[in-house]
């Protein structure tokens, strides 16, 4: 299930206001418009008066060298290209970095703000750097429009390897979460766990906001496992590396032999690998993950265990073909 999250300029202001020093400073009836698009630009051309292919739904930056082009323009000019710069319906906001203190500084700010209130764009002030603009904003709007979904499952930290358990309800993911934890590996969440989709193709797992780490054990209840196993035995985020799938054993079904490329699975388009491991009385499920995550440390640096067993059967093979056929000539 897909999760929606708040997007509006004034959450961005109310969240990123004292680290970045912000300050409402013309539009604020356009604080409740929608932000697009984690991208964010300087208009530099529309400036200069071509507005062609311009990214009008992206949050607007304005640093010292924009603010000193329009500083040199004459009223006029500065009217004319800062009120196509607030024309589009779509802008969510202009943010204006660390301010220089001149006069024409000044006149040029009083400009843009009263076209900033008369089309109710905001206008933002900040005391930052335009680089530490571009990079704060960037990371916060990163987060903020990640594409996001919650399923339910359970996600742990395994020897550093995000795993997360799927199955269906009361097969035993919970059980197989505790069972990490009491030998050392940390749990991020369980029953519902939020993923979502950050740059680089990444998928990171975390709680519900508020839950906590508790474990809804069958037959027992409710278990709190920070309190229980110390602040050591949780995370409040990981990466998804591999899909554990768990689902009671189905005589005669095929399971996976060999494991040279294991099965994908994706979410929001970013592939990752997918084990379906048969439940049934007296497996070891615990130590079958440990073995999944060590396993694939071992492919991430570059060993295949299958391919390895497959390159030595078959120069085991060759070799006893080499022998054989020495032997037959030996023999003639």
């Amino acid at each position: 299930m897909k999760s929606e999250k708040p997007n509006k300029v004034k959450d961005f202001f109310e969240k990123k206001k004292d680290a970045l020093g912000l300050q409402v400073i013309g539009g604020g009836e356009g604080l409740n418009r929608e932000i697009h698009r984690a991208v964010i630009q300087r208009p530099s051309f529309l400036l200069t008066g071509y507005a062609e292919d311009f990214a009008d739904k992206r949050i607007q930056i304005m640093g010292k060298t924009e603010m000193r082009y329009l500083e040199k323009l004459p009223k006029k000019r500065i009217l004319e290209v800062v009120s196509l710069l607030f024309s589009y319906n779509q802008l969510p906001a202009v943010i204006i970095s660390k301010p220089d203190e001149s006069d024409d500084f000044t006149r040029t700010i009083s400009i843009m703000e009263k076209i900033a209130d008369e089309k109710k764009v905001p206008l933002i002030m900040s005391t930052c750097s335009t680089e530490e603009l571009f990079t704060q904003v960037t990371i916060y709007l990163d987060i903020l429009l990640a594409p996001e979904q919650s399923i339910h499952a359970s996600m742990v930290d395994v020897y550093g390897v995000g795993m997360l358990y799927t199955g269906a309800a009361g097969i035993g993911k919970s059980e197989c979460a505790l069972a990490l934890v009491e030998r050392g590996h940390r749990l991020v969440a369980d029953d519902i766990v939020m993923i979502s989709k950050r740059a680089g193709e990444v998928l990171l797992a975390c709680g519900v906001e508020g839950a906590g780490h508790f474990l809804e054990i069958r037959g027992v209840g409710i278990v709190d496992i920070e309190k229980l196993f110390g602040i050591g035995a949780i995370r409040l985020q990981k990466r998804v590396e591999i899909e554990v799938h768990l689902e009671l054993w189905k005589r005669g079904k095929n399971y996976e032999r060999i494991g040279e490329n294991p099965p994908k699975t994706q979410y929001f388009g970013v592939e990752i690998p997918k084990h379906t491991i048969p439940v049934s009385p007296g497996k070891n499920i615990t130590a079958i993950s440990e073995v999944i995550a060590m396993n694939h440390m071992l492919r991430v640096y570059g060993y295949n265990s299958a391919r390895e067993f497959f390159n030595r059967t078959q120069e085991g093979q060759r070799r006893l073909e080499i022998t054989e056929e020495y032997l037959a000539t030996d023999r003639e």
